[in-house]
């Protein structure tokens, strides 16, 4: 394992101070392998006392078609934005930058277990949410940061955010969906979407053995998930709110102040 110990120290460091590595640190320091990653993530949320001992309620997942990818975080980083007005964050927030990915977030009413399937996984769905991924990095320059460094920073996470009342269940037609998405003036989606797994819930099952595999846990009943992006991430401004429209949901409006 290449300079793990530096990596995960300097991770808790940053977390700790909001302060970013530099790039070639960030380099320098980047995992050999997705276990390796894993490991960090791991290492960095024990160390910070991120979980109780029956292991993490609180899961992103992301990745390619085939390709999943996810990480643990803790309760704290979850929000319910339940107002009728914009989500407003503020731009001394972010270590580095604030990004939008707008996601279905799911909470599970009965425990996935490994070896489960992808129709256990719709059954064991309670709730639907619409959601805001809030995006950062604890490194400089991210758009050049390697993958398996963003893997290890827990997938550039800082929140995930629940907004107003959600759906009960899984309703199939969330196969593909057509959300209006706008960023301050520009239109940057009005189609039907497909999720990058191809089904939104495929990764769960592979989420489940994960878990298992690296917290010798299930995936417990009352656990919510963050399905990953439809469109990809938006880098949030001061000159440039984002929204989201989706039949079903509330409107999600987004804006950065640095007031």
């Amino acid at each position: 394992m290449k300079n793990n110990h530096k990596l995960i120290e300097q991770l808790i460091k940053s977390r700790s101070l909001n302060i970013p590595l530099t790039l070639t640190s960030a380099i320098e320091l980047t995992p050999e392998s997705d276990f390796e990653a894993y490991q960090v993530q791991k290492t960095v949320s024990q160390k910070l006392g991120w979980f109780d001992s029956q292991g993490p309620k609180l899961w992103k997942l992301g990745g390619l078609l085939g390709n999943p990818t996810a990480a643990a975080l803790d309760l704290s980083m979850l929000k319910h934005h339940t107002k009728n007005e914009p989500l407003a964050l503020h731009i001394d927030e972010a270590c580095t930058f604030t990004g939008l990915e707008f996601e279905l977030a799911v909470k599970l009413k009965r425990t996935l277990k490994a070896g489960d399937s992808l129709d256990d996984a719709i059954s064991a769905i309670g709730e639907t949410y619409l959601a805001l991924e809030i995006c950062d990095e604890r490194a400089e320059q991210w758009q050049f940061l390697p993958d398996l460094f963003r893997l290890a920073d827990h997938q550039m996470n800082r929140n995930i955010v629940l907004f107003g009342l959600p759906i009960t269940g899984w309703p199939n037609e969330f196969s593909h969906i057509t959300p209006i998405i706008h960023l301050g003036q520009q239109l940057i989606n009005e189609k039907i979407l497909t999720h990058p797994q191809g089904h939104p819930l495929q990764s769960l099952p592979w989420l489940a053995n994960l878990s298992q595999t690296l917290y010798e846990q299930p995936l417990e009943s009352g656990t919510i998930i963050s399905t990953g992006t439809w469109a990809g991430m938006q880098i949030l401004s001061e000159s440039a709110p984002f929204s989201v429209s989706l039949n079903g949901f509330p409107k999600i409006e987004a804006l950065l102040s640095s007031k």
